[in-house]
């Protein structure tokens, strides 16, 4: 009989019906899109419900302030303020100071919150650490290392440059990541589309086409079942 998979519920309504029940545990997911897709929301989602049912969890910024996602996100939860306060969520700012020191910011925040859901946002900013794609592959295999070592349910935020077919910035992340998993924005008829695309993740079946997406007032909702361009009329 066929060990039953240990699965990461993501809390977010449809995906994991996409993913067959969640995300197997373990695993490192790039979450990728273009700007405006949903990344954070998606990312918020994914570390509030974790933190309300008992899993610490810690967003490294390496972009945006703290208080910039405490507030686009408070728009659809504005429960995530006492996340914070009871210690159940942490966002980190993280220096752009050097790779070594990334590497320590990161092990110690995920120990000193004993966290079990790790979001880093974005991994783009990985090309100040380094001079060449080789080397930030490597980085990028560094990260996703120190996040199965602790055993934590871990997002890599990436970006889909716009007007081209790769899923990356570099071209690397995709493969330095157990799963991948895509957001869009596609236009249509003069209007915009939210979509959601699993390109891979291992060990569990998935869904692999485009499913619609909506940001609601409450975040993210996903239609597995339903077909990206029927509702346009």
């Amino acid at each position: 009989m066929a060990e039953k998979i240990q699965r990461v519920k993501s809390g977010i309504e449809g995906f994991d019906d996409i993913v067959k029940g969640g995300i197997p545990a373990g695993d490192v997911v790039l979450l990728t899109g273009t700007p405006g897709s949903g990344k954070t929301t998606f990312s918020m989602q994914f570390l509030a419900y974790g933190a309300r049912n008992g899993e610490k969890g810690v967003y490294f910024t390496l972009e945006e302030s703290a208080n910039s996602i405490i507030k686009q996100f408070s728009v659809f939860d504005p429960g995530i303020v006492d996340l914070i306060k009871n210690g159940s969520l942490k966002i980190v700012e993280v220096p752009l100071v050097d790779f070594d020191t990334f590497k320590e910011t990161l092990t110690s925040e995920i120990e000193g919150a004993q966290a079990k859901r790790v979001i880093i946002d974005s991994i783009t900013y990985f090309q100040m650490f380094f001079p060449d794609v080789i080397s930030i592959r490597k980085g990028i295999i560094e990260v996703a290392t120190i996040l199965r070592t602790h055993n934590t349910a871990g997002i890599l935020v990436g970006e889909i440059p716009y007007g081209e077919e790769k899923l990356s910035s570099f071209g690397v992340e995709e493969f330095a990541a157990d799963a991948v998993v895509a957001l869009y924005l596609i236009e249509k008829e003069s209007t915009f589309l939210r979509a959601i695309r699993v390109v891979k993740m291992r060990g569990t079946d998935h869904l692999t086409k485009f499913c619609p997406m909506e940001i609601t007032d409450k975040g993210i909702v996903i239609y597995p079942n339903a077909e990206l361009f029927a509702e346009v009329h």
